[in-house]
């Protein structure tokens, strides 16, 4: 079950909803892999081949785009058996995102300032 978190700035108040973690739906690699576009998909399939049951760890992170000045959820996919990793792109814009390992360290899209806290919201499955 994943976590629905908001993201707030102490010093602008600008704030953002995301969602991390991962749900029932991505209990198959095959339904994670549908997230990703086409040629992600094809790379995904050829990493794995004809493994009948492929190690896969996935989930969404928080993550910042320095493009639309968001802070947003992207998909995460590690192929521990290929050491291979597929990260999305923002879901907003389209562009690629650097990922948010410490929000109390990660300026503000807005502000600038490292003013930023997460507070857990709900729930998502």
């Amino acid at each position: 079950m994943g976590e629905i978190v908001k993201v707030t700035c102490s010093s602008c108040r600008a704030d953002w909803q995301c969602i991390t973690g991962c749900g029932i739906m991505h209990g198959t690699l095959e339904a994670v892999a549908a997230i990703y576009p086409e040629a992600t998909r094809k790379e995904i399939k050829e990493c794995v081949g004809d493994t009948m049951f492929p190690v896969y760890d996935f989930g969404f992170h928080l993550s910042h785009c320095k493009h639309c000045s968001s802070i947003t959820s992207v998909p995460i996919l590690k192929l521990p058996d290929n050491h291979r990793e597929f990260i999305g792109n923002c879901g907003k814009c389209g562009h690629p995102t650097e990922l948010i390992e410490s929000p109390e360290s990660t300026p503000c899209p807005a502000c600038h300032k490292e003013t930023l806290s997460v507070r857990e919201n709900g729930m998502w499955d």
